[in-house]
């Protein structure tokens, strides 16, 4: 390791070794709770205008809630900088509160606790799955809300917090390595979050008009937009897609995959440049993937012996690609073959810097020039220096160990809950495909996740959806003990 090198990682173990500060993770988790409760005001006025009066106090419960959280937040004194470990344990305290939060209005639907918790952390981590036996005889107040709590989870409130905070050197940390490839002449990070949420929202409002051109309902195409943007899945009919056109299954497709881009490639701030976008490594590999996967999967359809149109292959593959979580058909005629390689796309997922789950495509690249750097190592001398590089740019090695600690995690998380479904006697190749879809927060189901589904496999798919927004690290340091253990920073 060179000398350079040496502080930077030297600081990063040092933030790790104190212990979190309760009173720093509670001033920014009640900042963004106070967010929420300004977001929550959307859906509280469409159940409102509705006549959904229950459901209208729920939510100003919620309102009132965040509204006393960020009082609390204004009588706590701000820390210089957040370490990572407090960083960590925020963002997954935000989406974990507000999942909790949201289940106050579902609740007035008739479901049970599990049920409503179930839906809300299926939609605030934008997977798509739901134990309902329908949403077609749910009211629009309902329908509207999951969409919206997908659209919110698909950035985040992190992100949505970032346009408006000030401090400096937090917001960095907040995006984790979902900024890592934000190229410098871009901007700071706060510049960045503004430039996302207009790429966001633009590309919601092309989504809703191009919806409404094709024929959908009002509350189809704007739930439908919201959902393919932030990839997330809930559709407003029990089959999904599968009732829609071609032209509205196109429409969602091609949306789905926008926001599986990664979105600083959207605001390039000059023609060549933009031009450069497309050279971008995980762009070129997403749009191999939805050219090329989806044919992949209908010739191993084909060739077992399952039932699938070269239609029905293509929609639900590229659902799976981008973690979208969109269905046209059954999954289960497809065969053991096709699903699963689509369990491996669900694992993979959109670009870094997306709306898309996964470990992500940059990981996936990443990972592939290790394995081809230690093999040309092992052919090359002994003193060879050799270094990781993908778009021309290095590779250094505490990015090379974040890559492998994140998809270690994701293996040993989604062979655990694998593991437990099996144990509950499932069927192997359904049990492995829901539990990546829940971990991808990819939404694609074989039908094992419904209201029948035992509440101990509710859970664990629950558990899973957290895991997979927070791309596992953040649940893991919430959790251990040395994050609220040791000696603590002044």
């Amino acid at each position: 390791m060179s000398k350079s090198s040496a502080p930077v990682s030297t600081k990063g173990q040092t933030s790790l070794l104190f212990a979190a500060r309760p009173k720093a993770i509670c001033k920014h988790l009640f900042e963004l709770l106070g967010l929420m409760g300004l977001l929550v005001l959307v859906p509280m006025s469409v159940s409102l205008a509705s006549g959904q009066y229950p459901v209208t106090l729920a939510y100003l419960a919620i309102a009132m809630i965040c509204a006393v959280c960020y009082a609390i937040s204004r009588r706590i004194s701000r820390v210089k900088q957040l370490q990572r470990n407090e960083t960590l344990a925020v963002a997954a305290l935000v989406f974990i509160s507000s999942s909790l939060l949201f289940t106050l209005p579902m609740l007035q639907y008739d479901m049970s606790f599990i049920d409503a918790w179930f839906e809300t952390v299926s939609g605030v981590t934008t997977t798509g799955l739901s134990t309902l036996p329908s949403v077609e005889d749910k009211p629009i107040a309902f329908l509207f809300a999951r969409g919206w709590m997908q659209w919110v989870g698909g950035l985040g409130v992190i992100v949505l917090a970032l346009a408006i905070h000030t401090q400096p050197g937090i917001e960095t940390k907040m995006f984790g390595a979902d900024a890592a490839d934000v190229d410098s002449h871009i901007g700071g990070t706060r510049g960045h979050a503004k430039r996302i949420l207009v790429v966001y929202a633009v590309l919601t409002l092309i989504g809703i008009f191009a919806l409404l051109g094709a024929g959908s309902s009002l509350i189809d195409a704007i739930v439908h937009a919201m959902a393919a943007v932030s990839t997330g899945g809930f559709a407003n009919r029990d089959d999904s897609f599968a009732s829609y056109g071609m032209s509205e299954q196109w429409i969602v497709s091609i949306i789905s995959v926008l926001g599986a881009i990664s979105l600083h490639l959207y605001y390039r701030p000059t023609i060549s440049s933009l031009r450069d976008s497309f050279r971008d490594p995980q762009l070129r590999c997403l749009l191999f993937l939805v050219a090329f996967v989806p044919l992949a999967v209908f010739a191993l359809v084909k060739l077992s012996g399952g039932e699938a149109t070269i239609g029905q292959a293509y929609f639900n593959t590229v659902s799976a690609i981008t973690t979208a979580g969109f269905a046209s058909s059954d999954i289960l005629p497809f065969g053991s073959a096709a699903m699963l390689l689509i369990c491996a796309c669900m694992f993979v997922g959109g670009g870094i810097g997306s709306t898309a789950g996964g470990i992500k495509i940059y990981r996936l690249l990443v990972l592939f020039k290790a394995m081809q750097m230690f093999l040309r190592r092992a052919s090359s001398g002994v003193h060879s220096q050799l270094h990781l590089r993908l778009d021309g740019k290095r590779v250094d090695y505490l990015t090379i160990e974040n890559v492998l600690a994140i998809i270690c995690g994701y293996l040993f998380f989604l062979v655990s809950s694998w593991l437990i479904f099996l144990a509950y006697d499932m069927p192997p190749i359904a049990s492995l495909y829901e539990v990546t879809s829940a971990l991808g927060t990819a939404g694609v189901s074989s039908g094992l996740t419904s209201a029948e589904l035992p509440t101990t496999l509710k859970l664990v798919l629950i558990f899973n959806m957290l895991l997979g927004r927070v791309e596992t690290v953040a649940i893991i340091v919430l959790l251990l003990p040395a994050t609220w253990i040791g000696k603590r920073r002044s």
